[in-house]
């Protein structure tokens, strides 16, 4: 019997007048009048389920549409269409910068609106970093090593504010209690004292029996750290022996009233509990984090909060956590328990740990160091669990202070300054979105992005960027964003053509303002695919005559060839193959569906006389680093090649 010739016998099959192969055999076509090679992409529009989660995500007439018009839900999600996914993750998205994602207008749309700046008020250049802060009453204190400052006007001045500390003692911490502000201070070595700083008086020494480095206002009285040792404070008399002590070296770092007990946070890697019995605080459990250190802590409306450092072998990497607790009781023993992450920051060099958290009506915040130019607020937003960069600040610093007055947030950046929230809005933002794919691995073809905006003032502008690259999310500057909107007047909504082939597509939208007293809105993006016919339906006529014709050679016979070739066919049917076409180029991995009966043709028209019709159904496949679809002359998205 003869055999056919393989892939590793012919150097260049085209030109030897093969026309495709299958797997590594070679076969020549019966192309003809009458007998055509037929390439015909599968009608996807029929086989799409309907998978949306939201209103937002519909299906047009043609493609699907990825809109997105409240991202309330928060960041962090890199993937927007998941199995199992919650109906909080529809309104959620990736990253932003310098947006306010979380307050609503009462009566008016969602709108994405660009942050407030802001600016330095009050230097500071502690030594060690201990820039707290109290407010009492209209009196906003900030402490730097030795000086206590005072703002009478909301943080918009700052002057120092005489204090009777004995001299060369560091301020260490402060607590306000109805109109008195208390002192916790020491000479860092062998000596302390606590302060009370009465409204409109003149301050006075009430203790020095420990080495003081903190203070806390808790249930009317106080609680005053001095290294390992925590004490009760009644504000009046010296203070006893020490309700905990840790072991030698450890510190405690925060103390909040979680309402049936306090809380103590220490850098022994546990949270300590302590509940009033007849004006007494008594040691009522312990929870242990595992390898983390607790920062700080804070309750609001029965939850828990509280941030986590955890400190690299190497040391040269702070990892920074949020969490989000409930306070427990069991055998008369107060622990957390239902402990869930809500936010880590992992950057190399620096250390990203929240040190402080402050709490309003809806929200929590606590100061992040991302950089080395730039540290942040982020807040937490209660109603949704959604969590988003929030205020930024111009320099880069640990956050140790966290005030609100006149509903506008103040801080303390460690070695910077005191900083405070103006009237005017940040120059530019951007939000980034998750990456869309309709629950589908198939590639897509997307088509359209839009933006709808409210009017856009001269010298402000909205952008949209797009991207085909699953790791474009990852980084605003990422080199695989490209803009295609650029709307810089007018309002409603802008849409703008997109020409890109991927599985995944996101968005990223940037506000600018040229940072002034108005800004740029956006009410919604949207992102259109249309799926790739990438699924095929490949008919050829096979020649399987035992007649052999070459380019420019003269044909000849091989005796039961054609038997051969098309038992070797035969053999093929019902398994997976690869299938190359040679002209047009496709690359084809399928199934082999069907061998039609050998076929007797007419012998005046053409000079094949016996073929066969081979059928192949896959999904076309790269070729020379390029999906083969669309490429040949007479094909559209979803129609039918004839060669022949």
């Amino acid at each position: 019997m003869p055999r056919i010739a393989t892939t590793g016998d012919v150097n260049n099959p085209k030109r030897k007048g093969y026309d495709f192969r299958i797997d590594d055999f070679l076969f020549r076509s019966a192309v003809g009048p009458g007998r055509e090679m037929i390439i015909e992409s599968s009608d996807v529009q029929a086989n799409e389920i309907d998978v949306r989660q939201n209103p937002e995500d519909f299906t047009r007439n043609v493609g699907r549409m990825y809109s997105r018009s409240d991202f309330s839900g928060g960041s962090n999600l890199d993937v927007a269409h998941r199995r199992g996914m919650s109906e909080l993750d529809t309104t959620r998205f990736w990253d932003s910068n310098s947006l306010n994602l979380f307050d609503i207008d009462k009566g008016n749309s969602y709108e994405v609106k660009l942050l407030f700046t802001t600016e330095l008020e009050q230097a500071l250049d502690s030594s060690d970093g201990d820039n707290a802060m109290a407010i009492v009453g209209t009196k906003i204190y900030v402490s730097n090593d030795e000086t206590l400052y005072v703002s009478t006007d909301g943080g918009d001045t700052w002057s120092t504010q005489s204090t009777n500390l004995t001299a060369g003692y560091e301020i260490k911490g402060l607590a306000a209690h109805g109109t008195d502000l208390y002192i916790a201070a020491n000479n860092t070595s062998s000596a302390g004292e606590i302060e009370l700083f009465p409204d409109g008086g003149s301050s006075a020494q009430k203790s020095t029996a420990q080495i003081f480095d903190g203070i806390w206002a808790v249930k009317n009285e106080f609680l005053v750290s001095a290294g390992k040792g925590l004490y009760q404070y009644d504000g009046a008399t010296t203070v006893g022996s020490a309700i905990v002590t840790l072991p030698t070296g450890q510190t405690w770092t925060d103390v909040t009233d979680a309402g049936a007990v306090i809380l103590a946070t220490a850098s022994d890697g546990r949270i300590y509990s302590f509940k009033d019995i007849s004006g007494t605080f008594t040691a009522k459990g312990q929870t242990e984090l595992s390898g983390e250190i607790p920062t700080c802590i804070i309750e609001n409306q029965g939850q828990i909060f509280y941030g986590t450092k955890e400190t690299q072998s190497s040391g040269s990497k702070v990892i920074g956590r949020l969490y989000r607790a409930s306070l427990t009781v069991a055998d008369d023993l107060y622990v957390l328990g239902n402990n869930q992450l809500i936010k880590e920051w992992n950057i190399d060099s620096i250390d990203s740990s929240p040190y402080e958290l402050i709490a309003t009506r809806d929200s929590i915040y606590t100061g992040i160091k991302e950089s080395g130019s730039n540290s942040y607020l982020w807040r937490y937003y209660l109603p949704t669990a959604g969590i988003a960069r929030d205020l930024k600040y111009g320099a880069s610093g640990i956050i140790k202070g966290l005030g609100i007055v006149d509903e506008k947030l103040l801080a303390t950046v460690q070695a910077s300054g005191v900083y405070q929230e103006t009237s005017n809005y940040e120059e530019e933002g951007y939000l980034i979105t998750a990456n869309a794919d309709f629950f589908t691995a198939e590639r897509k073809q997307w088509v359209e992005a839009q933006v709808e905006t409210p009017e856009i003032a001269s010298g402000q502008t909205v952008e949209v960027h797009v991207t085909d690259d699953i790791a474009g999310i990852t980084s605003s500057t990422h080199t695989s964003w490209d803009k295609v909107i650029n709307a810089q007047s007018g309002t409603g909504t802008v849409i703008a053509q997109v020409d890109k082939i991927s599985r995944y597509g996101a968005m990223k939208v940037v506000l600018k303002s040229q940072g002034a007293s108005t800004a740029p809105e956006v009410n919604s993006i949207a992102y259109r695919a249309l799926a790739r016919p990438e699924l095929v339906v490949v008919q050829i006529p096979v020649n399987i005559s035992d007649r052999v014709e070459r380019p420019f050679r003269k044909p000849f016979n091989v005796k039961n060839l054609g038997e051969t070739i098309y038992q070797s066919l035969k053999d093929k049917e019902g398994t997976p193959v690869t299938l190359e076409i040679y002209d047009p180029a496709e690359v084809i991995r399928g199934v082999v569906e069907s061998i039609q009966y050998p076929i007797q043709g007419n012998p005046n028209i053409g000079s094949v006389t016996h073929y066969a019709i081979i059928t192949v159904r896959g999904t076309r496949q790269e070729i020379y680093g390029t999906v083969t679809s669309g490429n040949a002359p007479g094909i559209n998205a979803y129609g039918i090649m004839r060669f022949g």
